[in-house]
């Protein structure tokens, strides 16, 4: 090989196949891939929330079912902001909270239709939750 530039070297080579891919490589979609949201399953009874706590931060999906005799709803309020179902569950229902980002912190989980202490928890969210606690 010549040293005058006239030929390119391996490396060389290698970079410009490298820097023509680059524009397909992000167009089909190399960045990060999407990250799967946890589902977290709630129980609402006539005698509070059931739960899994702690929750490791990220995206999540409540998945709320109405296992009382009345009607029962679910909400979320803490460093995500407030949240909570559009509509209440009649008994044996289920509904879903989806795109949920949650941050490091402390959450009020209640039940906005309930009044008394067993129906809310203190829930916490926090980086290092491992989906398996409880």
């Amino acid at each position: 090989m010549k040293r005058n530039g006239t030929k390119l070297t391996g490396a060389m080579l290698l970079c410009v196949a490298l820097l023509a891919g680059l524009p397909f490589f992000i167009a089909c979609g190399g960045g990060r891939p999407e990250q799967e949201a946890q589902v977290v399953q709630v129980q609402v009874t006539d005698n509070g929330i059931e739960m899994q706590n702690p929750l490791p931060t990220g995206l999540t999906t409540f998945q709320v079912t109405n296992s009382g005799t009345r009607e029962h709803s679910f909400g979320l309020t803490g460093p995500s902001g407030d949240l909570k179902l559009e509509e209440p569950l009649k008994p044996g229902e289920t509904a879903s909270m989806e795109g949920i980002v949650l941050d490091t912190g402390t959450y009020r989980v209640y039940s906005p239709l309930d009044q008394g202490d067993a129906m809310q928890i203190a829930l916490n969210v926090r980086p290092d939750a491992g989906t398996g606690s409880s």
